[in-house]
């Protein structure tokens, strides 16, 4: 392990330093709420960057989506990859989100970043229908120049965006042409994905103590928001509950976890239950691939070229 990592884990570990180190400091959180961090100014030099809205039955939202800045036309035909943040299901994007987003771009591809509503005031069944909306997009795009679309996401991010490629591919009340959509997504990237909003999974216990950011108490408070009308053991809100044959349903999945995150236990089950292959880096923390460490850049690079490939 870097000394990188080492050094991250023990500033973690100080008293204040992770919001997610308790019950009280997420019920805080939600309710002092704070929008996303806006593109930054140097992603900008490196990508054209276009800004859009989506409106659906619960809202208006903002869409980003980048490509890099290149010789070639501005509406060069690319790959399109769709990319749900983490942060727990109350945090928007960040700085770490936003530079991933640059360096998948980097590697040719269109990235579209929506800004879904995040609890208290939104829960998953509105993110859903955001996805819905961005998807049908992204579809009507890529079929017009028979372009490929990829799907990445990071902690609470991958739980939203594979509860919802799942509950859209198993429940009774999807349209085939909604169905149609989700298999569209020919691969799935998952960075430490919390698949289990009530932290349940097994083996969760006990990593607790070599964890310096997550506790589950801290998520559970979260999962309960999120979850507070699909149910937070519904199959969008924690998509382990699917079934094995539901699971089967999906396309390519590679996920990347490190031992030193409670969730970590999710990526192992994920593993466990469909095959899909997993990086496991030990002693990593949590979303590790968006940390500029040796360990985060290496990661990084396996996940923009699965996505690329």
């Amino acid at each position: 392990m870097s000394l990188q990592m080492r050094l991250l884990a023990a500033l973690s570990a100080l008293p204040g330093r992770s919001t997610w180190s308790s019950a009280e400091n997420v019920r805080d959180l939600m309710e002092r709420p704070r929008p996303s961090a806006p593109v930054p100014h140097e992603l900008y030099q490196v990508n054209h960057v276009v800004t859009d809205t989506v409106t659906t039955d619960d809202g208006t939202f903002t869409t980003h989506s980048l490509v890099p800045a290149t010789d070639a036309p501005r509406d060069t035909p690319l790959d399109i990859c769709i990319y749900v943040h983490g942060g727990g299901y109350v945090q928007g994007l960040g700085t770490v989100h936003w530079n991933l987003v640059s360096d998948i771009a980097g590697a040719g591809t269109k990235v579209v970043v929506p800004d879904y509503g995040r609890a208290p005031g939104y829960e998953a069944t509105a993110a859903a229908r955001l996805l819905d909306a961005v998807l049908e997009r992204a579809v009507a795009e890529a079929d017009a120049a028979d372009l490929g679309i990829r799907l990445v996401a990071d902690s609470a991010g991958a739980g939203l965006a594979l509860g919802w490629m799942l509950d859209r591919l198993g429940r009774a009340g999807t349209t085939a042409s909604q169905a149609g959509r989700i298999r569209r997504i020919d691969r799935v990237a998952l960075i430490s994905p919390w698949l289990d909003a009530t932290c349940d999974s097994p083996g969760t216990e006990d990593l607790v103590a070599a964890d310096p950011r997550l506790n589950p108490d801290a998520l559970r408070v979260a999962g309960e928001a999120w979850g507070r009308q699909a149910g937070v053991r519904s199959v969008l809100v924690s998509p382990l509950t699917a079934s094995d044959e539901l699971l089967a349903s999906l396309p390519e999945v590679h996920t990347w976890s490190g031992t030193r995150d409670v969730l970590h236990a999710d990526a192992a089950l994920l593993a466990r239950r469909t095959g899909c292959p997993t990086t496991v880096v030990d002693g990593a923390l949590h979303n590790f691939p968006l940390l500029r460490t040796p360990e985060g850049r290496a990661a990084r690079a396996e996940v923009i070229a699965f996505l690329a490939s």
